[in-house]
């Protein structure tokens, strides 16, 4: 069989051409990328727009053998040919297509005479308004240095390589080629959209099923957009300058048949490493990647010269916040070496900068002396910590929520990606040291948006109990700041009484702009964020420099011995024990067995899915410690039939989760509280 370059390798070979010699060898290098087509279904929704989309091509009924299912390749291309050899208007799915070794499987094209129309399929979201405008694509629009849109980079040459794969395999016809895209201005004009799309397993296979009958009438008002995009691809081919590290100044083509060679011949070409490598799939992982190799110490130990005992150090991208490429460039490969003179920066100062307490470029400093010097022990101003904690009024409230963002809305008058939050967790804090779970909400509901149920539980929750309420990082505010507007724009229908107590209360506890100039300002009651209070007072070197709850919390159980003997044993934590639980019996949270790691003392969520797994899914994570695990939850219930059994499973695993989530904010703060002084 021939080595073909798909669309998915050459957007590796587009991303690092190093890795086009990593990929396909699971068994011989680690790779930590997501390869589970039912899971990506769940995260991204691209198969259930994906199926939508045909309703904008094909008269109902849509018939399914428009869709090539076989994964042969000889197959997949015979079917396409004698299809495409029909008269009249041609409607495909999964279309393939192959020029030497190169090989696409088209989401839709049409064929109508001597013209091929190509369609991407997409979930990611634009704006409907701009679709005549290519600006939102471009960066430096006019300018001599104009080019596509790093956000827009894996999309739009994904789109030129398809085109380009159809035009040679296809002489004598035009190609028009078109991104669909979910529109986030359209409002959805019928309830259940997404219910419409259930997402099946079947072995290794997913798949969509449509309920059956279904019309495009049934869909409601569009909620995706087609976009042409042939102008900006005849740039791609012949203007812009291949967005690559290595072979700058190759063409479009020239870059393909470089990374079309590379594939087929099976060679190694190293690209210059970047603070890119930090994202890179092919590194081993401790506890997992037993026996494999690591294909980024490959690359940095081939650019490098160093030893393996040098690559084991952190390297340079490991710095927090930190663009390290000039460092890197320079020869500044490890993190320890990194000089302090190119730490400090020359923009001006961001707003935790005029707070006490270190300040970015400090924290940064300190990571690199720590590092330096292999030194373990944490860095903790306890004095300003202690100032800033005079500030709060007891007992103190730690939330935490669950979300959700989907493709497909669910609900009439919602858009595309319009989030849903479906579940939080609030545990108090009391001053004499008591501590309980007090409250706890989840909506998971199938087809109901549960926004407006969840605001109310909320403010009914933090309403009940005085006191300072804490949240860690931005991700709540920015969820309830989406429910004002929701509410603002009539979300429920509600009197006018209770309308504007639900505003009053978002208010009371967030931070907002107002204003012409867009000026920040907050509640009386607003949240403080104990992610900005861990950035400004603690370091730990156990967390490698990394900043989410669910690194700093075993970070802060290693440094507090007043933590591992609360939590280190039983008959502490339960439904009757000293410490209320909603959701647990007698729950040890802090566990040697378990690296101390109180997320790690959790049954799976899913038996086939490990937690780093759906962590990864949702790219980011130092936002949220568990919404992973959530998100795959609730939009398993959503897009798939489950039974009875399995619902009731993962709405108790769900809340056993969140429980924790707002525990770990408890242990974090009593953590600190009882932690020394120390630099």
């Amino acid at each position: 069989m021939p080595r073909y370059l798909s669309k998915s390798r050459f957007k590796e070979g587009l991303d690092c051409i190093t890795k086009l010699y990593y990929t396909g060898k699971r068994d011989e290098y680690a790779n930590q990328s997501l390869d589970d087509p039912f899971l990506k279904a769940l995260a991204e929704g691209g198969f259930q727009v994906g199926e939508l989309a045909k309703f904008m091509f094909c008269d109902d009924p849509v018939e399914e053998n428009i869709t090539i299912e076989s994964l042969n390749t000889n197959e997949a291309l015979a079917l396409t040919a004698e299809t495409f050899a029909k008269a009249g208007k041609v409607v495909i799915a999964e279309a393939a297509f192959n020029y030497e070794n190169l090989l696409i499987r088209a989401d839709i094209v049409v064929k109508e005479g001597k013209n091929i129309s190509l369609y991407e399929v997409k979930s990611k979201s634009f704006k409907g308004d701009e679709v005549d405008s290519t600006d939102s694509f471009l960066s430096f629009k006019g300018k001599p240095n104009e080019s596509v849109s790093s956000n827009w980079i894996p999309y739009l040459y994904d789109l030129a390589f398809q085109k380009y794969v159809i035009t040679k395999s296809c002489p004598g016809f035009s190609v028009k080629s078109h991104l669909v895209l979910a529109n986030k201005t359209a409002k959805a004009t019928i309830d259940g959209l997404n219910q419409l799309f259930q997402i099946e397993k079947n072995g290794t296979r997913t798949k969509v099923k449509i309920k059956e009958g279904l019309k495009s009438e049934d869909l409601g008002a569009p909620v995706l957009v087609t976009i042409n995009l042939d102008d900006l691809i005849d740039n791609i081919w012949h203007t812009y300058k291949t967005p690559v590290t290595y072979g700058k100044d190759l063409s479009f083509e020239d870059y393909i048949k470089l990374c079309s060679a590379t594939y087929e011949e099976d060679v190694r070409i190293f690209a210059p490493v970047s603070s890119a490598c930090k994202d890179c799939a092919y590194q081993v992982k401790p506890g997992k990647d037993e026996g494999k190799k690591d294909g980024l110490k490959e690359c940095w130990k081939n650019r490098t010269g160093y030893s393996d005992d040098l690559l084991t150090k952190p390297f340079s991208f490991a710095l927090w916040q930190g663009k390290t490429d000039n460092q890197i460039e320079g020869g500044f490969f490890l993190l320890e070496n990194i000089p302090e003179e190119s730490i400090v920066s020359k923009t001006k100062k961001k707003a935790i900068e005029e707070k006490t307490g270190l300040n970015r470029e400090e924290r940064r400093l300190l990571q690199i002396k720590k590092t330096r010097e292999n030194d373990p022990g944490y860095y903790f101003e306890k004095a300003a910590f202690e100032n800033e904690m005079s500030t709060w009024s007891w007992p103190l409230n730690m939330i935490d929520f669950e979300t959700s963002t989907v493709a497909l809305p669910f609900y009439k008058g919602t858009s595309p990606y319009q989030g849903s939050a479906f579940q939080f967790s609030h545990h108090v804090l009391y001053k004499d040291g008591k501590i309980e779970h007090r409250n706890e909400f989840i909506h998971f509901e199938k087809g109901e948006y549960p926004n407006l149920y969840f605001i109310r539980a909320l403010k009914d929750a933090l309403s009940a109990v005085e006191g300072t309420i804490f949240r860690y990082h931005n991700h709540e505010n920015t969820y309830l700041r989406m429910i004002y507007r929701e509410l603002e724009a009539g979300l429920g229908d509600l009197p006018e009484t209770e309308k504007s107590e639900l505003l009053q209360f978002i208010n009371d506890i967030t931070r907002y702009k107002i204003g012409e100039d867009k000026e920040y300002t907050h509640g009386n009651r607003n949240m403080v964020d104990l992610y900005d209070l861990v950035v400004r007072f603690y370091y730990p070197p156990s967390a490698k420099g990394k900043v989410g709850l669910k690194f700093i919390l075993p970070a802060i159980i290693r440094d507090s011995e007043y933590l591992r003997n609360k939590y280190g044993k039983k008959g502490v934590y339960g439904k009757t024990l000293e410490i209320k639980s909603l959701n647990f019996e007698d729950h040890q949270w802090i566990d040697s067995d378990k690296s101390n790691d109180p997320y790690k003392t959790l049954p799976k969520v899913f038996d086939e899915w490990d937690q780093d797994t759906l962590d990864t899914m949702i790219g980011d994570f130092e936002n949220v410690a568990d919404g992973g695990a959530a998100l795959t939850a609730y939009n398993y219930l959503q897009y798939t039939d489950i039974p009875d059994d399995q619902r009731v499973a993962l709405r108790a695993a769900l809340l056993r989760y969140c429980e924790l989530d707002t525990m770990a904010m408890v242990m974090l703060v009593e953590g600190l509280v009882n932690l020394d002084e120390k630099s």
